[in-house]
């Protein structure tokens, strides 16, 4: 052994803790040590998602329309900028059924109206709702539109006045129109729930709610049509399970059912990313080469791992949605097998994370007061251990090799350019490297 190796490991046996007085360290006697560390350096990368959008093959779209006296107006309204709709839908080639009912539930009850009471793709398209759409004034002043839907979908009716209607292979898109907030009885979760069961577990984003109605939180006025009260549970139920809202009061439905048709035609809303735990901070979407807003209602925004389009904007039938960000770098591989207490890891194990850009040392005097880690930095933070906002150790095997991993999982995770310096005791004894 030479002189500079017979040092090199006299150090190691140093800062092991293991060199007591009297006793030397020579090379057959100290193969191990009692503790061991790791260091990383993550660097973290930039991930780029691509999608394309499609329409979907077939949707069933009911309307539910008040009836009451004060309708008049937003009745034509829709009738007159039906082309709006129907043509954004035609586009995409998408194959629709349209039925429309009212809100008035002691008269009409769900049952579809008009002839014929299923509006399928032709040239009399427009025409037939034009004139299934004047539902008439005569209706209940209590609105019940969710409950209509509800009724309209469900036994008997979707078995015999509205037979026909409901394709098991379909989207389904609902439309609500009024003036006055719904009063049907129960919560919007128990709707949302029934709604999306239709088309079974699993296939939830196939059912969307759109709304006309009142604004929120005070409702509105139009010089011609009067008053609207808020339509508060219409709101809910639209974002709860996703479709745009319009107003009631605008003087012309035509931009509102554009949105609406794009939106209907059964194009994709929600994007899942390959990181379902981005840096979310460092998320941009373009759609088409065009950067695109984080808004909840214009643009974009990031919840449960995927992109989502809720609001008013939906990229258009084959537009390319381009979504890039940070992908951190949360898993550390340990170079030892840790001893440690299962119940309490961090009573043996202890995570120091140094930022991006902290100042190299040899000694504390050079850290202000501070430590100088075992990384050679200054200003080291003790990382706790936590599923939601620090480390937790994870184990895998990898053939006949059992890896343990310092894993950061939710909130927390390392930046990239910092350094992650992890010490514990080894299970047998550390080996000196």
């Amino acid at each position: 052994m030479t002189r500079m190796q017979r040092g090199q490991l006299g150090w190691a046996c140093l800062l092991a803790g293991l060199l007591v007085a009297g006793f030397g360290c020579d090379e057959t006697r100290f193969r191990t040590v009692k503790t061991n560390y790791d260091l990383f350096f993550p660097e973290g990368d930039v991930q780029r998602d691509s999608f394309v959008q499609k329409a979907a093959a077939k949707i069933d779209i009911l309307w539910v329309v008040d009836n009451s006296r004060s309708m008049q107006e937003e009745q034509d309204n829709l009738a007159g900028n039906f082309d709006e709709f129907i043509g954004i839908i035609e586009s995409s080639q998408v194959d629709y059924q349209i039925g429309v009912t009212s809100t008035d539930m002691d008269t009409h009850g769900g049952r579809l109206q008009g002839n014929p009471k299923i509006i399928v793709p032709g040239p009399d398209a427009e025409t037939y709702f034009r004139n299934n759409i004047h539902v008439g004034m005569a209706g209940a002043g209590d609105e019940q539109g969710i409950m209509a839907a509800y009724m309209a979908l469900s036994e008997p009716l979707i078995s015999t006045d509205n037979a026909g209607f409901l394709r098991a292979d379909a989207a389904l898109a609902m439309i609500f129109v009024s003036d006055e907030d719904d009063h049907s009885f129960g919560k919007i979760s128990f709707y949302r729930r029934f709604f999306e069961q239709i088309k079974t577990v699993g296939n939830e984003n196939r059912v969307m709610a759109a709304a006309i109605v009142g604004d929120q939180p005070d409702g509105c006025s139009n010089p011609q049509t009067g008053q609207a009260a808020a339509g508060t549970r219409y709101h809910m139920l639209a974002q709860q399970v996703g479709g745009n809202i319009g107003s009631i009061c605008s003087e012309d439905f035509g931009q509102t059912l554009t949105e609406m048709g794009l939106t209907v035609a059964g194009l994709d809303r929600k994007f899942f990313l390959s990181d379902s735990n981005p840096d979310a901070d460092s998320i941009e979407v373009r759609v088409g080469g065009e950067l695109i807003d984080q808004d909840w209602e214009t643009g974009w925004f990031f919840e449960d791992g995927a992109i989502s389009f809720n609001g008013s904007y939906v990229p258009l039938p084959g537009e390319t949605i381009e979504v890039s960000y940070k992908h951190p770098q949360r898993e550390f591989i340990l170079s030892q097998t840790p001893a440690y207490d299962p119940a309490d890891p961090e009573d043996m194990i202890t995570v120091i994370v140094y930022p991006p850009g902290a100042n190299d040392c040899s000694s504390s005097d050079e850290c202000g007061g501070g430590a100088c880690g075992l990384a050679g930095k200054c200003g080291g933070q003790v990382i706790p251990y936590s599923l939601a906002s620090g480390w937790v150790i994870e184990t895998r095997t990898i053939g006949d090799e059992d890896q343990y991993i310092v894993a950061f999982e939710r909130d927390y995770y390392p930046d990239g350019g910092s350094v992650v310096q992890v010490e514990y005791p080894c299970l047998g004894g550390c080996q000196i490297r």
